[in-house]
């Protein structure tokens, strides 16, 4: 997986817009976290497997030009012309379009990179009695970490870690956490209200950290199983 300097390279590359072009994510559709997209760049072939069963796929071509407001910041991009939308308008029950960025990497939230231990994750779920185990998709970590401590990703903010060979990514602000960690990534059915969860233990007057943010310092290619080091500790 290649990381460039703005993040992931072709992370979030396609976006839902409403009507009044306004985003649409997982917060408004919990169902979209049940449709599984593929897209390779080299021949701009895109497909979505819906859970019925349903599958549309084909080359994407680019229709009229689309400026979506995303975490502040403006978005520029085109429609993907094609059956996307109307399969995607079909299942979210209300009209959108699948619109692709002009540009790789401009359509992460507040920060291009988030990290997020196995540890923590386990640590929260054993705080639900009888609810479900977590796993790392309900929190869609770029980096999802074994062999940590739980939380231990929280005492590097400030310092940079080395994944693999070349990539550094400098830690630099703790992960608010929204609505979308209430949704069971199998069924896209609210279960659990994590936001709630974790203020309870982890009492903050501004959100529900989980997880941290991160800045690409250094491009890279990284593999699963790949070595996760602390080069730089944080400024005391």
């Amino acid at each position: 997986m290649a990381v460039g300097p703005n993040g992931i390279v072709e992370d979030r590359r396609f976006h839902l817009v409403d009507a009044e072009g306004r985003l649409v994510t997982q917060r408004q559709q919990g169902r979209l976290t049940l449709v599984q997209a593929g897209y390779s760049a080299e021949s701009e072939a895109l497909s979505l497997q819906f859970p019925d069963g349903e599958r549309v796929d084909g080359a994407t071509e680019l229709g009229d030009a689309v400026t979506t407001v995303m975490w502040g910041r403006q978005v520029s991009g085109r429609e993907a012309v094609g059956p996307w939308s109307e399969a995607l308008s079909e299942f979210c029950g209300l009209p959108v379009r699948l619109v692709k960025s002009d540009n790789p990497c401009e359509s992460f939230d507040e920060y291009p990179v988030s990290m997020l231990s196995q540890a923590s994750v386990d640590n929260l779920g054993g705080r639900v009695d009888g609810g479900p185990d977590f796993d790392g998709r309900r929190f869609r970590p770029n980096f999802l970490l074994d062999g940590c401590s739980p939380y231990e990703e929280d005492s590097w903010l400030g310092g940079v870690v080395r994944i693999g060979p070349d990539l550094r990514i400098r830690l630099v602000a703790p992960d608010p956490r929204c609505a979308i960690t209430t949704l069971d990534p199998d069924t896209g059915e609210r279960d659990i209200d994590v936001p709630r969860l974790l203020l309870s233990y982890r009492p903050s007057a501004r959100a529900p950290y989980f997880g941290v943010y991160g800045a690409v310092e250094a491009t890279g290619i990284v593999s699963m199983g790949d070595e996760v080091e602390l080069v730089q500790a944080p400024a005391i």
